[in-house]
């Protein structure tokens, strides 16, 4: 949901901002300066001498959104709505597109959708609503809904990136026979004449959105310094504010070829054997490196794991997952051993939060995963109160997380994986371990 937020906030006008008085025009200075801070406590000053000013309240819930206070925002949109005529008020539209946004956050589709309905009835052209609408449709599966609302969109503002991104994240799904033609062909993937493609064709073509998607074009032009050479990507729309850029047939190659390149350098920095990068198997058997020496779809799915921490590739000799009745044994003695199960949500705070990569924290803290298949894994973490506190530092950090969120804290990813659990004097802001995710000199 926060991808949604991100392309449509700059769709908040503040139209109000403009009203006469002499506070909101001081108001309005330090927004158009991006004081967004000093705008809120500018407004907030204002609704002192005017609690009941709608201009003042619906300005302020825009510049609540933009800092990110989203709970303060709602609750700032609602007492608005309350405030006006909303059957008159140009603002209607505006208030519940805003608040079908922050519902977007929480999240709740369900009355996200209902606040988009009430700003589409009010004003059927308001571009926020149609994106975020059409979003709740993708979510539920109505894709045909959400193309739909999607060009809804587009035919009020033809420029409109979130729309445009949103269609382009559907693709090739949504497009006919003659539109992936062409695609194929703008991709030099087939033969400019030709009238027709395999099922071969499209898997390619699948594989090719899946790099974009990945940020492949990006990789290219980092790795040619900011210039990436002619022929390996097409631009669509050419000069235009929303052109598109495609990976060809040959961009696509050099892609995998560099990424491959990259890949077997990390494993060769991880001390596997030049012999032994080419017999790597995901969870599921997989290779990860074809007869060409380059990333297979596993592969490339192994790799981008392993530079996030994540382990889920095999060594040669290494066992694949157990069977069930052999993973229940294995569990059962884990827990019995002092451990203690994390949720996969946990187990990502964790990791976020004490910044360590998941091989620190097996290493130093012990802590143990097992891999159901390539996709999923239950993670496990000291929790006995008799081995060294040092050991449970993951855990008690686990613990303050289920205590915010218990609590009803809203700034729960904010709490800090720090040295108050090393005894040192509670040092908020240290983190467990450095950027690279190896462990801090923190007298472990």
């Amino acid at each position: 949901m926060k991808l949604f937020l991100t392309l449509t906030l700059f769709f908040i006008s503040l139209p109000c901002l403009a009203a006469g008085t002499d506070c909101l025009n001081k108001s309005k200075e330090y927004f158009n300066e991006k004081e967004y801070a000093l705008a809120q406590d500018s407004l907030q000053a204002c609704l002192k001498t005017a609690p009941t000013n709608t201009d003042i309240l619906i300005s302020l819930g825009g510049v609540q959104m933009i800092l990110g206070k989203f709970a303060e925002a709602e609750k700032t949109f609602k007492k608005t709505l309350a405030l006006i005529n909303t059957k008159k008020s140009p603002y209607t539209a505006y208030i519940n597109s805003r608040l079908g946004d922050i519902s977007m956050r929480k999240p709740n589709l369900k009355e996200a959708a209902q606040y988009y309905d009430v700003a589409l009835k009010v004003e059927p052209a308001n571009i926020n609503a149609l994106v975020g609408k059409g979003i709740c449709e993708e979510n539920q599966g109505n894709i045909p809904a959400a193309v739909d609302l999607y060009n809804r969109a587009l035919a009020v503002d033809f420029t409109n990136i979130a729309a445009r991104d949103r269609l382009i994240a559907l693709e090739p799904g949504i497009l006919t026979h003659d539109e992936i033609l062409l695609n194929m062909k703008e991709r030099n993937l087939i033969d400019p004449a030709a009238t027709d493609y395999t099922p071969e064709d499209e898997a390619f073509l699948k594989k090719m959105y899946v790099a974009e998607r990945s940020k492949g074009i990006e990789y290219l032009s980092q790795k040619y310094s900011g210039k990436i050479p002619p022929g390996f990507i097409v631009e669509r729309d050419s000069g235009k504010v929303y052109v598109r850029k495609m990976l060809t047939l040959t961009g696509y190659n050099e892609l995998i070829t560099q990424l491959s390149g990259d890949a077997k350098d990390f494993f060769l920095s991880k001390n596997i054997l030049p012999g032994d990068i080419f017999k790597l198997k995901d969870y599921d058997n997989k290779p990860l490196f074809n007869e060409r020496g380059e990333l297979t779809e596993e592969g490339l799915r192994a790799y981008t794991r392993a530079l996030r921490g994540y382990k889920s590739y095999l060594l040669p000799g290494e066992r694949t997952p157990a069977g069930q009745a052999e993973l229940e044994a294995l569990i059962k003695k884990i827990l019995a051993s002092g451990y203690s199960e994390i949720t996969i949500p946990e187990y990502f705070y964790l990791m976020r939060y004490s910044r360590c990569s998941e091989e620190t924290l097996i290493k130093e803290f012990r802590m143990r995963v097992v891999h159901i298949d390539s996709r999923n894994r239950r993670v496990f973490v000291l929790s006995n109160p008799k081995i060294p506190w040092n050991l449970r530092v993951p855990y008690q950090t686990i613990v303050e997380y289920r205590d915010a969120r218990g609590e009803g804290k809203k700034d729960i990813d904010n709490l800090d994986a720090s040295t108050k659990f090393f005894g040192i004097g509670g040092n908020v802001g240290q983190k467990i371990c450095k950027e690279d995710g190896t462990l801090e000199t923190l007298g472990l």
